[in-house]
C-alpha cells in the first residue's frame, strides 16, 4: 500500500472524527438557542453558498500554486477554529455566522484532499476507497463519541471537544512532505485575473466548462441529487430525535458509518473493474430506498436495517463520484474540475435544506422523507444518457 496515502488517510481519520462528533447535533443546538426550522434551514443554506463559491475559488487556487499541502491546512485550522466558537456561543445568530464563514474556509481542503488522493493513486477508485474508508471510520467514531459527550456534557461542548481530533489531523499534515511538480509561487494565491479586478476570471471558467462539458453535466447531476440530500439530513437528526430519543443521534450515525466502512473499499475496487459511473448510479439508487425507509423506520431493528442500506449507498456513491471526476480532468485541471463538482454538491445543500423546511410545514417531518426521492430520479434521468461511460477511460496521474 502506498505510504503516503495511507498516512493522508489517517490523517483525515482524525478530521472527519472532529466533524462526526459535531455535525449532527447542529440541528439540535440551534433550536437549544431558540433558533427556528427556517434557522436550521439556514444553517446548511449559508453554510453551502460560502462553500460552493470556496470549492471553486480554493480548487483553481491550488491548480494556479501547484500545491494542496497549503489548502488541506487552512481547512483544516478553519474547522477547529469555528466549531470551538460555536461551542461559545449565546444565541442563534452567532451559530449561524460562524456556520457561514466555516463554510467558506472549511471548503480548501476539498478539492486538495481529492486531488492529492487521484495524484497519489495508481488505481482511482481503489485510491479513493482507502481514503474514504480511512475518513469514514473517523466520522464513525467521532458519531459514538459525540453521543458519549451529549451525554454527560451539555450539547456546546461536543463542539469544543471536536477540537481535539481535528488538531492531531493539522500537526500530522504540517509534518507531511508534499512533492510538487511545479515551483511554488504563493503570489498566485492573492492575483486577481484582468481585465477588471474580480476573484474569478469568467473567460477561464468558460474556457473549462466548453472543454469539460461532460463534467459540467456531471456536476449538475450531482447537484440535483445533493437537493435530496439537503433536504433529509439536515432535519434527520430532529426525526430521530422525535422517534428515539437525542441519544440516538450520535446512535444512528455512528452505525451509518460503521456500515458504510465495509463497503467503501469494495465498490472502489468495483469501480476499477466496471466503471464508476456504474457504481453511481447503483448509490442513487440506494438513496431511494433509504429515504422511503426513513419514513418507515419507527423501532430500532428497523434503524438499524436503515443503517445499512444508507451506509451503502454513501459508499457506492461518494467514492464514485471523486473517481469519475478525477478521471475525466487532467492533473493540471483536476482541483478546479473536482472543485466545481463539489460546488454543485454545495448548492444542492443551498436549495435542500429550504425546500425541505417548505415541505416540513405542508406535509410534515417524515413525509419529506418520501418526496426527497423525487431529486435522485432527476438525477438519474440526467446522470445516465447524458453522461460518458468511464470505464474505458485511462487515468492521467
Amino acid at each position: 500500500m502506498n505510504r503516503k496515502l495511507l498516512y493522508i488517510s489517517t490523517g483525515f481519520l482524525f478530521a472527519n472524527m472532529s466533524w462526526g462528533m459535531a455535525w449532527p447535533y447542529l440541528p439540535n443546538y440551534m433550536r437549544l438557542l431558540g433558533g427556528s426550522v427556517l434557522f436550521i434551514a439556514f444553517l446548511s443554506v449559508f453554510f453551502n453558498i460560502t462553500s460552493a463559491f470556496g470549492q471553486a475559488f480554493w480548487g483553481r487556487k491550488s491548480d494556479a500554486v501547484g500545491r494542496r499541502k497549503p489548502f488541506i491546512l487552512l481547512g483544516l485550522f478553519s474547522s477547529a477554529l469555528f466549531f470551538s466558537l460555536m461551542g461559545l456561543v449565546q444565541n442563534a445568530i452567532a451559530l449561524l455566522s460562524f456556520r457561514t464563514l466555516q463554510g467558506f474556509f472549511v471548503s480548501s481542503q476539498t478539492p486538495a484532499i481529492s486531488a492529492l488522493v487521484s495524484e497519489l493513486s495508481t488505481n482511482i477508485g481503489r485510491g479513493f476507497g482507502i481514503f474514504n474508508l480511512f475518513s469514514n471510520i473517523g466520522f464513525m467514531l467521532g458519531n459514538f463519541l459525540g453521543g458519549v459527550v451529549v451525554h454527560y456534557f451539555p450539547i456546546n461542548y461536543v463542539f469544543i471537544f471536536s477540537v481535539i481530533p481535528v488538531a492531531i489531523s493539522f500537526v500530522m499534515f504540517s509534518l507531511f512532505k508534499e512533492e510538487s511538480r511545479n515551483p511554488m509561487d504563493f503570489r498566485l494565491l492573492f492575483r486577481y485575473d484582468r481585465p477588471g479586478r474580480t476573484v474569478v476570471s469568467w473567460k477561464n471558467a468558460r474556457e473549462f466548462m466548453r472543454k469539460n462539458r461532460n463534467i459540467l453535466i456531471f456536476s449538475l447531476a450531482t447537484f440535483v441529487l445533493m437537493i435530496s440530500s439537503g433536504m433529509v439530513y439536515s432535519y434527520l437528526s430532529l426525526l430521530l430525535d422525535a422517534r428515539f430519543g437525542e441519544g440516538y443521534v450520535g446512535f444512528y450515525y455512528g452505525i451509518d458509518g460503521l456500515f458504510s466502512s465495509f463497503f467503501i473499499y469494495p465498490f472502489g475496487y468495483l469501480s476499477d473493474k466496471i466503471g464508476s459511473k456504474t457504481v453511481i448510479v447503483i448509490g442513487s439508487i440506494l438513496y431511494v430506498v433509504t429515504f422511503g425507509m426513513y419514513f418507515m423506520a419507527t423501532t430500532i431493528p428497523f434503524l438499524i436495517i436503515t443503517a445499512l442500506i444508507s451506509g451503502t449507498k454513501w459508499a457506492a456513491y461518494f467514492n464514485s463520484i471523486n473517481t469519475y471526476v478525477s478521471r475525466m480532468s487532467t492533473r493540471e485541471e483536476r482541483a478546479t474540475a473536482l472543485g466545481l463538482m463539489n460546488s454543485g454538491i454545495a448548492m444542492g445543500w443551498v436549495l435542500g435544506p429550504l425546500i425541505g423546511a417548505y415541505t416540513i410545514v405542508l406535509f410534515g417531518l417524515a413525509e419529506m422523507m418520501l418526496i426527497a426521492t423525487i431529486p435522485v430520479i432527476l438525477s438519474l434521468i440526467i446522470l445516465v444518457p447524458f453522461t460518458k461511460n468511464d470505464r474505458e477511460k485511462k487515468y492521467n496521474a
